[in-house]
């Protein structure tokens, strides 16, 4: 019998109702808009990309993000991942599908020919990434 493989990706961005005072400072960094403030954060998981920008800015750790893999249940971190794609050229056909999703356009370039990224724009949501068809973009840590 094949062993089959509980694990998982797991993409998680919560708010600690009972930590955040409504002050905000998470609204304003999201690159997506991707949160309303009524008393305190909501976070839209249609529109979040998951990039922990909002748990980085918050002066109240009350962000909860993180991305793992997992069997019985997520690991969930405070902070932000500190990723950036990495584009292996060999295998990049141009098409440019990454720098379509890019929520903060950190990707350009021409139809033909590997992207080019801007790391200062880069957020690190890893957008790119699960869009390539080529699967030519991985995420590491930046540095």
């Amino acid at each position: 019998m094949p062993k089959t493989s509980c694990w998982e990706e797991v993409r998680v961005v919560r708010v600690v109702g009972r930590l955040c005072t409504g002050c905000g400072v998470c609204a304003r960094e999201c690159p997506v808009d991707a949160i309303t403030i009524d008393d305190v954060a909501e976070i839209s998981e249609e529109r979040c990309v998951f990039c922990g920008r909002c748990a980085e800015v918050c002066p109240f750790d009350a962000v909860l993000f993180g991305i793992s893999r997992w069997k019985d249940g997520p690991t969930v971190h405070t902070g932000r991942l500190d990723l950036i794609p990495r584009i292996d050229e060999s295998k990049c056909v141009g098409c440019l599908a990454c720098a379509s999703e890019c929520p903060v356009d950190a990707l350009s370039g021409n139809k033909g020919s590997p992207p080019v990224l801007e790391e200062d724009s880069c957020i690190g949501c890893g957008a790119c990434s699960r869009v390539c068809p080529a699967r030519a973009i991985r995420m590491v840590e930046r540095g």
